[in-house]
């Protein structure tokens, strides 16, 4: 299992080094960038149609230094679980461990939207 950031999917071989691994996970580094996750998606799976991938989820905006904005949260964790249940994906990862207790308005509204969704069943 290998990580790779959308900004990287760019990269001239990126694509034989990530046919390499079994599973990839795909991260976007700045939540403006969000608004491109289904054409990172699209990008990602041209580059390696046969490997398993994991959609990662920050709460927090690691690019710009700040709060992820909630809206682009719950944008995120929707399309995630509209890929699951198309197969596009075959999980989610959150990263959390560095601010779950801060308080925060996404991390709040993604442990409430993971009690909803969680116990669905998938395809």
């Amino acid at each position: 299992m290998v990580t790779t950031y959308t900004h990287n999917l760019n990269a001239p071989s990126v694509g034989k080094y990530l046919e390499l691994c079994d599973k990839i996970s795909i991260w976007t580094w700045e939540a403006s960038d969000l608004v491109d996750m289904e054409k990172n998606l699209a990008k990602l799976e041209k580059l390696t149609p046969k490997n398993g991938r994991l959609l990662g989820c920050y709460m927090w905006d690691y690019g710009k230094r700040q709060p992820m904005p909630v809206e682009l949260m719950k944008m995120q964790c929707e399309k995630g679980l509209k890929w699951l249940n198309e197969g596009l994906i075959e999980g989610m990862i959150f990263l959390a461990s560095c601010v779950c207790d801060l308080e925060l308005e996404a991390v709040e509204w993604t442990r409430q939207w993971i009690s909803e969704v969680g116990g669905q069943r998938l395809p």
